[in-house]
């Protein structure tokens, strides 16, 4: 990895930290580094580019909070939800699903 690569790797694991841990809060998460270690794990092992998954993060919260305004996750108290754990699902599913459409793209492109 080239040194300018290894400083764009860098800058997009802040990010997608800083967006894990603010998720984190706004979640009442009580395990934050374990949440962020286990995103950058998965940004890691789905071979999805920083810039890509920064968004994807941003994209799971944004499900996430508009699921705990519809009601619809009920784990915790009213005005506690416990909403971290549906916000790492949410971020696998979607990682998952992007992860899967670059490779189907790729299949057609490859033809």
């Amino acid at each position: 990895m080239s040194r300018r690569q290894s400083e764009r790797a860098s800058r997009f694991q802040v990010e997608i930290e800083a967006g894990v841990r603010s998720a984190a809060v706004a979640f009442r998460d009580n395990h934050v580094e374990a949440s962020v270690s286990t995103a950058v794990r998965l940004w890691w092992t789905s071979h999805v580019r920083g810039r890509r998954f920064a968004e994807v993060v941003r994209q799971a919260y944004d499900v996430t909070q508009a699921r705990i305004s519809l009601g619809a996750i009920e784990r915790g108290d009213a005005g506690r939800r416990e909403a971290m754990p549906y916000f790492l699902a949410v971020l696998r599913y979607l990682v998952t699903h992007d992860a899967g459409t670059r490779h189907a793209e790729q299949a057609v492109a490859n033809e």
